[in-house]
C-alpha cells in the first residue's frame, strides 16, 4: 500500500504535459496498431473479407497487443518515472511482449496454420503429417518453456538454483516416469521407421484393427467389432506387428491326403487338373502356383498345393480362398476320389495261455 501512495505522489510531481503526451502515445498506438497489424497479416498472405473473422483471429490480436505495449513503453519513458517504478513497469510491458510473441510464432507452427496446412498439402511433406503435427506441438511447448525461464530471468530470479535443483531431482523424476520415457522413445521410434501409418490394418499380438490415432505415448486401433483399443507403444515396439495394408500379395495352401491304393495315372491327372483350373484363374500368380506329390507316409500319400495371388483386402481373400477349396473339391468329386483321415493301424496279439 506504501508503494501504491508513493507512486501516485510521483505522478503528481509529473509534469501535466507529459502526462497528456504519454496518454497521447499510447492512444496513437492503439489506434496504428491495427493497421500495423493489417499489414503484416498481408504480408503474410492472410487473406480475408471477414472482418469479425480477422479480429478474432489470435495472431491479429497477438500483434496488436505487442503494438499496444511498445507504445506503454515509449509512454514509459515519456513520465519520467523513479528508476525503481520505471524498470518494474517496463518488466511487466516486456512480459507482455515476450508472451504475445511467443504467441505469434506459436500460432505460426500450429497445425492448423495456414504454413503447416500448406507443408502437408506438399508432395515432399504429405507421408509425414503426423510427424509434422507431433514436431509442431513439441517445438510450441519448447517456445512457452523458452518465454517462461525469459520471464522468471528479467524479474532477477536466479535460474541455476532452479536448474539445480531439477537436476537432483531428475533421478526421481526419471525413475517415476521410466514407462513413460519408454512409451515417447517408442512413438519416436515407430513415427520415424513407419512400420504402419493412419489407416493401416495392422495385426498386434491378439488384436488386430485399423489404426485411427499415433501419438508418442500410445497408438489407437479400432477393431472389427467397431471398437477402440488404445496400445501403449513400447508394448507396439516388443510385440510382432504384422502390417496387412502393405502387403502386396497372400498365400494360398492347400494339403490333400489320398489314398495309399491310389494308382499313379490318377494321382498324375489330379495334378494337372488341379493346376489347369487354377492356372487359368486371372487372380493366381501364374509363377507361384506348385502342385507337387509332398510325401508317402504309413496312411496317405500327400499332394501339397500352394499358389500366391493378388488379392490384399481379407474379406477378399477368404471369399477367394473358399471358392479355390470348392474348385479343388469338384475336381476330387469328378475323379470319384476320396480323401482319407489321419488313422492308425492296431494289431492285436493273440496269446494262448
Amino acid at each position: 500500500m506504501e508503494q501504491i501512495n508513493i507512486f501516485i505522489e510521483n505522478l503528481k510531481k509529473t509534469n501535466l504535459l507529459d502526462v497528456l503526451i504519454a496518454i497521447g502515445i499510447v492512444i496513437v498506438f492503439y489506434v496504428v496498431s491495427s493497421l500495423f497489424s493489417k499489414l503484416i497479416m498481408k504480408l503474410l498472405k492472410f487473406k480475408t473479407k471477414d472482418k469479425e473473422k480477422l479480429k478474432n483471429n489470435d495472431l491479429y490480436r497477438a500483434l496488436r497487443y505487442i503494438f499496444i505495449c511498445v507504445g506503454i513503453y515509449i509512454a514509459l519513458l515519456v513520465l519520467n518515472l523513479p528508476e525503481n517504478w520505471f524498470i518494474f513497469c517496463s518488466k511487466i510491458v516486456r512480459t507482455f511482449i515476450v508472451i504475445n510473441i511467443t504467441r505469434v510464432l506459436a500460432d505460426i507452427i500450429s497445425p492448423g496454420s495456414s504454413i503447416m496446412k500448406k507443408m502437408e498439402n506438399n508432395e515432399k511433406f504429405s507421408e509425414n503429417k503426423v510427424s509434422i503435427n507431433i514436431i509442431s506441438k513439441v517445438i510450441r511447448v519448447l517456445l512457452y518453456i523458452v518465454a517462461g525461464f525469459m520471464i522468471i530471468a528479467d524479474f532477477g530470479y536466479d535460474l541455476s538454483g532452479l536448474i539445480t535443483g531439477l537436476g537432483l531431482s531428475s533421478v526421481f523424476i526419471a525413475l517415476a516416469a521410466q514407462e513413460l520415457v519408454g512409451n515417447l522413445i517408442s512413438g519416436m521410434a515407430i513415427i520415424s521407421d513407419k512400420p504402419f501409418e493412419i489407416g493401416d490394418y495392422i495385426e498386434v499380438g491378439n488384436y488386430a484393427g485399423t489404426v485411427e490415432e499415433i501419438k508418442f505415448r500410445s497408438t489407437k486401433i479400432r477393431t472389427s467389432e467397431n471398437t477402440i483399443i488404445t496400445i501403449q507403444n513400447s508394448k507396439l515396439i516388443s510385440e510382432y506387428v504384422v502390417n496387412v495394408s502393405k502387403i502386396e500379395k497372400r498365400r494360398i495352401d492347400i494339403n490333400l491326403r489320398l489314398p495309399l491304393d491310389i494308382n499313379v495315372r490318377e494321382i498324375t491327372e489330379l495334378m494337372d487338373s488341379i493346376k489347369l483350373v487354377l492356372y487359368s484363374n486371372s487372380e493366381v500368380i501364374k509363377d507361384s502356383l506348385q502342385v507337387n506329390l509332398g510325401e508317402i507316409i504309413d496312411d496317405a500319400i500327400k499332394i501339397s498345393i500352394y499358389f500366391y495371388i493378388s488379392i490384399t483386402d481379407y474379406a477378399e481373400f477368404l471369399k477367394f480362398k473358399t471358392k479355390a477349396n470348392l474348385s479343388v473339391m469338384n475336381i476330387l468329386e469328378d475323379k470319384k476320389i476320396k480323401l482319407v483321415y489321419p488313422g492308425r493301424n492296431i494289431y492285436i496279439k493273440n496269446e494262448e495261455n
